[in-house]
């Protein structure tokens, strides 16, 4: 094994993991036995030296009054290659308070895949632009709902939601539990919205925006992931109607950097206006997609009674007649009427 070898397999490949734990020893052991192969032992002395001097660095522009950034970054560059933090951020026990596990964390999001799924999504479902203009997220938000493994393109009974399934109105009766995973330090506020941009609009002919869910004032940091603020508007479960397509219901964070936000009427929202209005940054977004079938009948007419409201039944308008006039007498397609 060549010393180079030996070090590669030392630093080892970062997994993508969606946890955040918060054990920070690591049980982490040689792969070989000390004294077996003489470059893996000179890998291991390699990178500990290494490190070492990084984080000698890193020592010396703290105190020095470096900027925050700065010093961040070397403290990352002394710990990402040692082989036990490369195992505990595999293994999901890690703290984002550490500047390496943010690092590891954020690039595993933006670079392992999950980030460019979304936005694939995104505009291929077209919740860009008929929900938002664009977004360049900043926070990987997660929806669960239930317990479980997930829910994927092939199905499940609940769990993490990949962006863009179908799920059964059964499964969103109750609010999801929310993960907002920020890769800043200091706490900042922000706005959540459950928004359905495919809500039936009678009067207009076409569809609206419908708000199920509002909550303001929800602080994120790297040490605070919990969706937790002021809900201004309760949440209401997806009720997709009879004879409707698929409705796209999105979750949206906004980043609030300026003032407090006061609530919105639930009925032909305008997200544009909104956020300009309040000087909102979009930041997370997600979104899932449910449709009305005669196997959620009865859950979208129980959710319809809770709410006190008739529900409605759409359906294609029926066949027009040309040949008749305004009073509905027909006239023959020969001899018009003069």
């Amino acid at each position: 094994m060549t010393f180079r070898r030996a070090a590669n397999a030392v630093r080892g490949v970062c997994g993508v993991r969606g946890v955040r734990g918060v054990r920070m020893q690591s049980s982490w052991t040689p792969a070989v036995a000390r004294g077996k192969v003489p470059a893996y032992d000179a890998a291991l002395a390699y990178i500990s030296e290494d490190a070492a001097q990084q984080a000698s660095r890193a020592e010396d522009a703290a105190k020095a009054g470096s900027d925050a950034a700065v010093v961040d970054a070397l403290r990352v560059t002394a710990e990402i290659n040692l082989p036990h933090v490369r195992e505990q951020f595999i293994s999901g026990e890690y703290d984002l308070t550490r500047p390496v596990f943010r690092h590891l964390r954020e690039q595993a999001w933006r670079r392992g895949g999950p980030l460019a799924q979304l936005s694939e999504r995104l505009v291929l479902m077209k919740v860009l632009p008929d929900v938002l203009p664009e977004i360049t997220p900043t926070v990987d938000l997660q929806v669960a709902f239930g317990t479980g493994r997930g829910v994927g393109d092939h199905g499940g009974e609940g769990g993490d939601i990949l962006a863009g399934v179908f799920l059964p109105p059964r499964l969103t009766r109750s609010a999801p539990a929310l993960r907002a995973t920020a890769f800043h330090s200091d706490e900042r506020k922000y706005t959540l919205l459950l928004v359905d941009p495919d809500s039936p609009d009678v009067e207009a002919s076409s569809f609206s925006t419908y708000v199920h869910w509002m909550v303001t004032d929800i602080v994120l940091s790297t040490a605070k992931s919990e969706v937790s603020g002021t809900e201004l508007l309760p949440y209401i479960p997806p009720h997709p109607q009879q004879g409707t397509p698929y409705h796209r219901y999105t979750t949206v964070l906004l980043e609030q950097q300026s003032g407090a936000v006061a609530a919105v009427p639930r009925e032909r929202f305008n997200m544009r206006e909104f956020i300009a209005a309040n000087s909102l940054k979009p930041a997370g977004i997600h979104f899932w997609r449910e449709q009305w079938s005669p196997a959620s009948r009865a859950v979208v007419s129980a959710i319809y009674a809770d709410l006190g409201v008739e529900e409605p039944r759409y359906g294609l308008p029926g066949r027009q007649d040309k040949l008749k006039d305004e009073l509905g007498r027909r006239h023959s397609r020969y001899y018009p009427q003069q």
